[in-house]
């Protein structure tokens, strides 16, 4: 039953493996497909990818301060800490409320994006070689519309992860198809 993700790496491009291949490649057209046409799904899936490397970035952490508590002093290791709560806590919200904090993080991408560019703008306007671009009036208008529309950027995002999953089935399916024969 398990013997299906068992694949060699060494020679991955055996006869034998063409079954695998097709089969993720179907499970990757299938979920890439899924999360193109119904955007929440991919918000979701977006939203838990981050969560894992959340939980990844607060694993390593851990590590770090199990390292750290060996030789150093409780007020050297109370930064790692408060950062190792903060990953936990942002993985947590980001499993359970996927939508609404990717609806926040674009909005503070927004609001960025638009402070920055102001501020570029007032600290050079008396400067004689400034220049108002194109680049500059796009980031403006960029971060305007993750402030008033913010599940923009998320969907956006997840639209691409969605065609880079189903390219992904496209090829592991060619593969197993090739490998067949």
């Amino acid at each position: 039953m398990f013997q299906i993700f068992n694949i060699n790496f060494d020679n991955i491009y055996k006869k034998e493996n063409c079954n695998k291949f097709i089969i993720m490649g179907v499970l990757f057209l299938a979920l890439g497909t899924l999360s193109f046409f119904y955007k929440g799904i991919g918000i979701k899936i977006v939203s838990w990818i981050l969560a894992i490397a959340l939980l990844f970035a607060a694993y390593l952490n851990l590590k770090n301060i199990n390292e750290l508590r060996r030789y150093a002093p409780k007020n050297e290791i109370a930064p790692f800490i408060r950062i190792q709560l903060i990953l936990l806590v942002g993985a947590l919200l980001l499993i359970v409320f996927p939508n609404k904090i990717q609806g926040i993080m674009s909005s503070l991408f927004g609001i960025y994006l638009i402070f920055s560019q102001l501020s570029k703008i007032l600290k050079s306007r008396n400067n004689p070689y400034f220049k108002l671009g194109f680049w500059r009036i796009f980031e403006l208008l960029f971060g305007f519309v993750l402030v008033f529309s913010p599940f923009f950027l998320s969907r956006f995002i997840a639209s691409i992860l969605s065609l880079l999953i189903i390219f992904l089935g496209v090829y592991l399916l060619s593969t197993g198809n090739r490998l067949r024969r």
